[in-house]
């Protein structure tokens, strides 16, 4: 027997944990009894194992990517969805999207949670905000190629037993979108599995149809979180809303703070792997999954997660195109293994003298030189001091560094700058058929005079 006087904070919190799971259960039991109107576009159904997503009466899985480009690669390649983080130029890229046999996604960007600088407490703000949405929504509405809206990316939804401002006008932006649009669910994309964040959305913001998850390294954890919620929940509608290779924040990092890229093979390879997880989930609830950058994206390096670079594809493409088409062709395509400077690797924390003549060679499973060519590029590693320091001032077009004096096959000789700092060298190497691959090693040039 809990002795209240002594223990008075446990007690609070055991009233307060029965309490949860009354509305826990509560919930379980209203979504279960939810009505579906079947004659809807688009709609989520309950099937006796879960959850099945329907489109024009169809069972249709989310398989794509997102990002804003190359969209007729993305069809060609077994792609049925792609995600669009925000509504610039929305008219031509859906129009663009139906001639690709493409759904969409459509992001309906709205400002993060911030509990220091609630941006939600200025009335004014919210009318403006619910405004534009009503008038957004109804302009789109019917427009063949939406899938349906995704109200905000990693917005931080607070943990609360109380509504707040945000919360409010999140409800009311969910109920505009489905007056204006009976046609089309909501969703809303979270940091990964938040066992804070999703209780405290099926308590205050039950007219959600569903969730989508950003997810990297973290998604080797999401059968075992799900489990969890879903032990309190029942099983609920999802879709993985960002699916990739480890991203820079989950990276090994040098001694001097400058994350470690991988190659691209290795991204591949992490890749295949996650899509299989979420694949061979049996839990009934995931409704597909969507790869992360269609596109060129500058995410610490220009490299990170872009999948294209001009007119060539990235190898990972071709992995996808394995995995979406259930094929077996071989997608190592160019065969890059790692890239060393003077015999050491990135996780050497490699020091170097200014104006000192070094190598980087790079190493292949296959050296293929008939059929590839290989490009390389110095910059200083601005943008890793930035994202670390929180100053997000990374600039577009650092300019580049180092001479190369010869090249060889696989190898380049090079002086290292003359400026004290961290850098990166690049090595870019493409095939005949169109694809890229890419691999980069931090270094940092000393100078002890």
């Amino acid at each position: 027997m809990l002795n209240i006087k002594k223990h008075p904070f446990k007690f609070i919190f055991l009233v307060i944990f029965i309490l949860i799971l009354i509305g826990f259960f509560t919930l379980r039991n209203l979504k279960e009894d939810k009505a579906v109107d079947e004659n809807r576009t688009v709609f989520i159904k309950k099937i006796d194992n879960g959850f099945q997503l329907i489109r024009n009466g169809n069972p249709f899985y989310i398989q794509g990517a997102s990002g804003n480009s190359h969209f007729k690669e993305l069809s060609l390649i077994g792609g049925n969805t792609i995600r669009l983080y925000d509504t610039i130029n929305l008219a031509n890229f859906l129009n663009e999207a139906e001639s690709c046999g493409l759904a969409v996604i459509v992001d309906i960007p709205i400002p993060k949670y911030n509990k220091k600088n609630n941006w939600y407490l200025v009335e004014n703000n919210n009318h403006i905000l619910k405004q534009k949405v009503k008038v957004l929504v109804k302009r789109y509405k019917s427009h063949p190629a939406l899938l349906m809206w995704n109200l905000g990316n990693e917005l931080f939804y607070p943990f609360v037993f109380k509504k707040n401002s945000f919360i409010n006008t999140f409800n009311e932006l969910i109920d505009i979108i489905h007056y204006e649009d009976p046609n089309h669910p909501v969703s809303t994309a979270l940091a990964g599995v938040s066992r804070q964040a999703i209780p405290s959305i099926y308590i205050h913001s039950p007219k959600l149809d569903l969730l989508s998850f950003n997810m990297f390294g973290n998604i080797k954890g999401i059968n075992y979180n799900l489990a969890q919620i879903s032990s309190l929940f029942g099983v609920t509608p999802y879709f993985v809303s960002e699916m990739g290779s480890d991203g820079e924040w989950e990276s090994q990092l040098t001694s001097w703070m400058a994350p470690i890229e991988q190659t691209s093979t290795k991204k591949a390879e992490q890749i295949k792997k996650r899509y299989k997880i979420i694949a061979d989930n049996k839990d009934g609830g995931c409704l597909g999954s969507l790869v992360f950058f269609w596109g060129k994206k500058h995410e610490l390096t220009y490299t990170w997660f872009s999948l294209f670079m001009d007119d060539f594809k990235s190898e990972i493409i071709k992995e996808l195109e394995n995995l979406w088409k259930k094929s077996n062709t071989n997608s190592t395509l160019i065969g890059l293994d790692y890239m060393l400077l003077d015999g050491k690797g990135a996780a050497d924390n490699i020091i170097f003298a200014p104006n000192e003549l070094k190598t980087a060679e790079i190493k292949f499973n296959t050296f293929k030189n008939y059929n590839i060519r290989i490009e390389w590029e110095i910059y200083p590693d601005v943008w890793c001091q930035a994202w670390y320091e929180n100053t997000y001032n990374r600039p577009v077009n650092p300019q580049r560094m180092g001479s190369f004096i010869y090249f060889e096959k696989n190898k380049v000789t090079f002086y290292t700058p003359k400026e004290e700092g961290p850098y990166r060298i690049f090595a870019y190497i493409y095939d005949k058929n169109g694809y890229f691959a890419t691999t980069n090693t931090p270094f940092y040039v000393l100078n002890t005079k």
